[in-house]
């Protein structure tokens, strides 16, 4: 009946070995959590590098046309390759709560929606919106002004989560 005395018990017991097993879980789980925040930052600030570079380009069509370019489905037509290397686009997944933005339009505004209005443009998209008289000077059609909308998830520096707009005075 004792023939185990004299020998050592080697190894974990199950106890041990579940406890070790949930730590593992928990860290985990953690690190998980860190990296879905971490790559959610990331492309919250791709938004906003992004929409520094396309402020850069459409300043630059600026000088050299004296006006902003006009629209296509959102996108600023004749910017690439001359001005930008490629038009950027929004990073995916989307982030955050924009489902659609709503563009107060003017007299002059290109939209994207075949009536011309400014409503139900998707909110994980970049969207370029050409505004105020056009105008043609050396065979291109020019406005004076522009809008860019775009979605940040959280808040990024300075600029809180949401639908986020750019114009030529800057990004509110």
């Amino acid at each position: 009946m004792q023939r185990y005395k004299n020998k050592e018990n080697k190894g974990f017991t199950l106890i041990e070995l579940l406890v070790v097993v949930a730590i593992i879980s928990l860290l985990s789980s953690l690190a998980l959590i860190a990296l879905v925040n971490a790559r959610q930052k990331s492309r919250d600030t791709k938004r906003v590098s992004d929409m520094v570079s396309m402020a850069n380009a459409l300043e630059l069509y600026f000088a050299a046309y004296k006006g902003y370019p006009s629209s296509t489905a959102g996108i600023a037509t004749g910017l690439s390759p001359e001005f930008a290397n490629t038009i950027p686009k929004s990073p995916m997944p989307p982030d955050g709560g924009c489902v659609t933005y709503t563009h107060q339009a003017s007299q002059g505004d290109e939209c994207a929606n075949v009536d011309g209005s400014c409503e139900g443009i998707p909110g994980n998209t970049y969207f370029y919106i050409a505004s105020g008289t056009s105008y043609v000077l050396g065979g291109k059609t020019l406005f004076p002004d522009y809008a860019v909308y775009f979605c940040l998830g959280n808040q990024t520096g300075n600029f809180l989560g949401g639908t986020r707009k750019m114009t030529p005075r800057g990004m509110k």
